[in-house]
C-alpha cells in the first residue's frame, strides 16, 4: 500500500518538521518513505511545501514528486496556501485545513477578499466529502495538527506518532506531547468516513 501525502502552509509553521515527524515515523515503522520538501521564500513567509510518499513495499514507490490528483491526504495550515494546493488531492481523499489566515499586505491596502475558511472547504468539498476544517487549535499548530492527522490515519497509530515526537525532537517534548494529545482528541470530534 502506498500512501501519498501533501503538506501546505508558510515558512516557520513548521511544515517542514511535520513532514519530518511523519517520515521519521514511517521509517521506524520499517516503512519505505520519499520525501521533497519545497522551501522557497520560507524564511520570509513565503510557501512551504512537503510531499511524503510511504509504501509497505520496496519495489512499488517511485519519485517523491506527486502529480496533480496524487495526493491521498493533504495538510493544510493556512487558508489561502490550502485553496492554492487543492489540485493535489485525488478525489475522495482527506483534507485537513486550519483556520489560520495570513493575508498579504498588499491585499488588505488594496482591501481585497482573502477566502475564508468555510469558502475554501466548500471547494474542497468539490474534490471529496472528506474534507474537514480545524477551526480551533494550539501552538505549535504542526503538532496539534499531526494530533488530528493521528486520529484518523489508517497508516499510524497515535503511540507511533508520540514516538516519533520523542525521537526527532529536541525540545520542549512534554509540551509538544500536550499539544499532541488535544489534537488527537479534536480529531475524534470529526467524522471521517
Amino acid at each position: 500500500m502506498v500512501t501519498n501525502i501533501f503538506i501546505t502552509g508558510l515558512g516557520g509553521q513548521g511544515v517542514v518538521t511535520l513532514a519530518k515527524l511523519l517520515s521519521g515515523c514511517a521509517s521506524e515503522l520499517g516503512q519505505k518513505v520519499s520525501l521533497f520538501n519545497s522551501k522557497g521564500m520560507a524564511q520570509r513567509g513565503g510557501r512551504v511545501t512537503s510531499e511524503i510518499r510511504i509504501s509497505d513495499e520496496q519495489d512499488t514507490m517511485r519519485g517523491s514528486r506527486l502529480a496533480s490528483g496524487g495526493a491521498d491526504i493533504l495538510l493544510g495550515m493556512e487558508i489561502g496556501e490550502s485553496a492554492n494546493s487543492a489540485h493535489f488531492l485525488k478525489e475522495g481523499g482527506i483534507a485537513l485545513l486550519m483556520d489560520y489566515a495570513f493575508v498579504p499586505t498588499t491585499m488588505v491596502l488594496k482591501k481585497q477578499d482573502y477566502p475564508s475558511l468555510p469558502q475554501v472547504v466548500g471547494a474542497f468539498k468539490k474534490i471529496t466529502p472528506r474534507c474537514f476544517g480545524i477551526e480551533e487549535f494550539s501552538s505549535p499548530h504542526n503538532i496539534y495538527l499531526l494530533g488530528v492527522f493521528s486520529s484518523i490515519s489508517e497508516r499510524f497509530t497515535p503511540d507511533s506518532l508520540k514516538q516519533s515526537i520523542r525521537t526527532n525532537l529536541k525540545r520542549n517534548i512534554e509540551e509538544n506531547l500536550a499539544v499532541f494529545y488535544k489534537g488527537y482528541e479534536y480529531g475524534k470530534s470529526l467524522v471521517i468516513s
